[in-house]
This record gives C-alpha cells, structure tokens and sequence, in this order.
C-alpha cells in the first residue's frame, strides 16, 4: 500500500492520483487505506515524511561522528545517492512539491527537512573552522550538491521506462552508482576547496 502510493504520487503528482487508484494499485479495499490514514494528504505526508526523518536521522549521526569534515561530506554525497534508490519516489516527489510552492508540507515535515539541511550547514562549518572549506552560503552549497544528484534520478528513472530503452539519447545513457558518486565528491569538494587547495590543485 504505502509502496503503491509512493509511486503513484511521484509519477502523477498528488492531485493526479485518487485513493482508488492506490487502493487497485495496491491490492487492497480502499477502506484499509483510510484505517491507517486519515485522507490522502495524509498518507502523501506520511511518504514525504517517511523518506526525510531517514535522511535526517542518517545525516545527522554523520555531521556528529568523528571522521573528517572532507570524509562527512563524502558520506553525505553517497547516503544521498543511495537514497534515491531505496526510495525512488523522493526525488520526483521533492521536486513536484518545490516546484509548487511545497503546499502539502506542514510544520511537523518540514522539520525534518530542516534537520537534513543543519546537518550538512553543520559538516560545511566543521570544514570551515578547520580550513579545509571555504566560507560559502549553506543553502546555496546544499542546493549545489543536491541538486544534481535529485536530478539524476529524476534522469535515471526516465531511462528505465521500457518505451525508452532503445532510444539513442545521451541524456539517457546509463552511469553507474560509483561514477554518480564519484563525480559529485568531486564536485563537492572543488566548490569548497579553500583558495589554498585551489593553487595546489594547479
């Protein structure tokens, strides 16, 4: 039920999708949804909800171990990518919700999404008071480092339709998880380098 949903929503969005079409998704009488769930609203939230206090929970004993700030930061990267494949339905449901101004998200969700975003604020300022990252905007920097791997998957998840399978498009091509990872530490770590890296990188 609560995987026949996710990836209702995610491909429909929220008002494309009625709780009759979960329910014949599902298998199930539509009166076992409403047993656990309230409405629709609330059972979207429970799947938004589901998918952040895990990243939260994650990313946050990541930001308070004891590894490097460059080593945090890697672990970020990866559990993000992982992510997008443990639950698929995230990133197509995150950006739907961004893009519409996030009208479904109450406090008690949002909160965790905040964790998520102090967590990495947190490794970044870690990095910074011992000089290996540069003074950059948190919010910005999250958005530069999840951005492309949400967009990936949102890329990936077109690939794998069977109508595109033997279509000759570059954007479709299919990239390993290590080189998806790979790419973004890289990234990641050039945008914080501090100027000090930057002229021993040359």
């Amino acid at each position: 039920m609560f995987h026949a949903a996710a990836t209702h929503f995610s491909s429909r969005g929220f008002d494309g999708v009625s709780m009759d079409n979960i329910a014949r998704a599902a298998g199930v009488n539509k009166a076992m949804i409403y047993y656990h769930f309230a409405d629709k609203l609330a059972l979207y939230r429970a799947i938004v909800g589901d998918g952040l206090i895990k990243m939260s929970e994650t990313v946050g004993a990541i930001a308070s171990g004891p590894a490097t700030p460059d080593a945090k930061l890697d672990e970020f990267i990866e559990v993000f990518v992982r992510m997008t494949e443990t639950r698929p339905w995230m990133p197509a449901m995150m950006l739907r919700e961004v893009a519409e101004g996030m009208p479904r998200l109450d406090p008690a969700t949002m909160v965790h999404m905040r964790g998520i975003i102090q967590s990495f604020a947190a490794i970044l300022e870690q990095g910074r008071q011992l000089g290996v990252f540069r003074q950059v905007h948190p919010i910005l920097a999250y958005q530069s480092v999840v951005g492309p791997i949400v967009i990936n998957a949102a890329r990936e998840r077109v690939a794998a339709q069977p109508e595109r399978k033997n279509q000759d498009f570059p954007m479709l091509v299919a990239i390993s998880r290590e080189d998806v990872i790979a790419h973004n530490r890289q990234t990641a770590r050039r945008m914080l380098a501090t100027e000090r890296a930057e002229s021993t990188d040359k």
